[in-house]
């Protein structure tokens, strides 16, 4: 199968759309996105960055994954998420690689946790993930093309992403905003790690008022 390269476009001020093309990875069956609600949803983009290694030889389904908020989100319901803001999630599924065979790691955000303590359950699709860069250096060049989260954009409930390797390494990444997990990341012949400052571009919301 061709590979299509990823672009984006901005559909006036408030709008990121972002275009995505399948892509084939020998060995590894297409990502199965499991559905979940996104009804009365509406996702806005952000900022983040994984605050510890991940690797997909040793880390356990159930694992705590957590992620920093690089910038100041105000949501749809105007909940606004301060930068510092810890996202936390899990580790939903991972297939280590044995015998430069393919690995798969599934994770999902579920929670906010505000500098004050409180916690807010959401809902986040990773819609991009890159390699660590410096605080001064802080822009996309990857799948939705130089891209800066200064002021969050509207994301289409239907948005779905395929990521190709080469942005991160030799690792792809799956997602959808239709599916429970952030996102699903896969390698043709080794392991997956993910290592701590890994940059991701996400959409998230509230799912529920803010909980103590």
């Amino acid at each position: 199968m061709n590979i299509h390269t990823l672009r984006s476009s901005l559909l006036g001020s408030s709008v990121l759309a972002i275009a995505a093309a399948l892509v084939a990875v020998p060995g590894l069956a297409a990502p199965c996105y499991a559905q979940t609600s996104t009804q009365n949803l509406q996702l806005v983009s952000a900022n983040a960055r994984l605050i510890h290694n991940l690797d997909s030889k040793d880390a356990k389904e159930g694992q705590m994954v957590t992620a920093k908020l690089t910038g100041n989100v105000k949501a749809a319901d105007s909940t606004e998420l301060p930068r510092g803001t810890m996202l936390i999630g899990k580790v939903e599924h991972v297939q280590m690689s044995t015998d430069n065979g393919p690995a798969r790691m599934s994770i999902v955000f579920t929670k906010a946790r505000l500098r004050d303590g409180r916690t807010i359950p959401i809902k986040a699709t990773i819609l991009g993930a890159y390699p660590s860069s410096s605080e001064n250096s802080f822009i996309y060049t990857g799948v939705g093309g130089p891209y800066v989260g200064a002021q969050a954009h509207f994301i289409p409930d239907d948005q779905k992403i395929d990521q190709e390797p080469g942005t991160l390494s030799h690792v792809a990444m799956h997602s959808a905003v239709q599916s429970h997990a952030s996102a699903v990341f896969t390698s043709k012949d080794r392991n997956i790690d993910l290592k701590s400052g890994t940059e991701l571009q996400l959409a998230i919301a509230p799912r529920t008022t803010a909980m103590g």
